[in-house]
């Protein structure tokens, strides 16, 4: 049997609804843009 050099990997894509974003948005853009980003740093160092 040869031998496969190939490496695979296996991602996962995280895909998230976030409830009330347009209303969250209208309310404190800033906030709510920061606490996405926060939300996706945690996800990405799980």
């Amino acid at each position: 049997m040869a031998v496969d050099s190939t490496q695979r990997k296996l991602t996962a894509v995280l895909s998230a609804d976030v409830k009330g974003y347009s209303t969250l948005m209208g309310n404190d853009e800033e906030h709510t843009i920061n606490t996405i980003t926060a939300y996706r740093k945690i996800f990405a160092a799980g």
